[in-house]
């Protein structure tokens, strides 16, 4: 059992000091969230999308973490960034092992595994996982996280 709102929190101003080029905004936390899973898990899987919405979003944007906790059996965590929207042909792929569309070279090894690695955590929570275009400008991806609040009971 832990405070998925703390968590959210902590990782936030970790965020702020690693990705000094981006802002980090973390929304919904104000109230407790405990939830039954692996905290080591659920924030491996923020450092994945982060690093992700990081690589995909212009210096000096915006990075949005948002926890939408209704109170009924699961809760949602939306990553959001602002930047490009999704690759027509992303689809289902784009949380497939091995899968990646990247436009450049940024020197960095990438191995297409972060979106399936998120992917197989939200599994392990009984959840689901979503990615959407942003409407509007400068527009970005959203990407919705949901986690069962007691994996034992999913």
């Amino acid at each position: 059992r832990f405070d998925l709102a703390g968590l959210l929190e902590a990782a936030g101003a970790a965020y702020r000091d690693a990705f000094p080029a981006r802002a980090f905004e973390v929304e919904g936390t104000t109230s407790r969230c405990e939830i039954v899973g692996a905290p080591d898990l659920v924030l491996q899987m923020l450092d994945k999308l982060v690093d992700n919405a990081v690589d995909f979003s212009p210096p000096g944007s915006t990075v949005r973490l948002r926890m939408r906790d209704g109170g009924g059996p699961d809760v949602a965590i939306e990553v959001e960034n602002d930047g490009p929207s999704l690759p027509e042909d992303a689809g289902r792929q784009l949380f497939e092992s091995l899968w990646q569309h990247r436009r450049g070279d940024d020197g960095r090894p990438h191995f297409g595994l972060g979106l399936y690695i998120v992917k197989l955590i939200t599994d392990f929570h009984a959840g689901s996982v979503q990615a959407e275009d942003r409407p509007g400008d400068p527009g970005g991806v959203r990407i919705t996280i949901r986690l069962a609040r007691n994996v034992a009971e999913a």
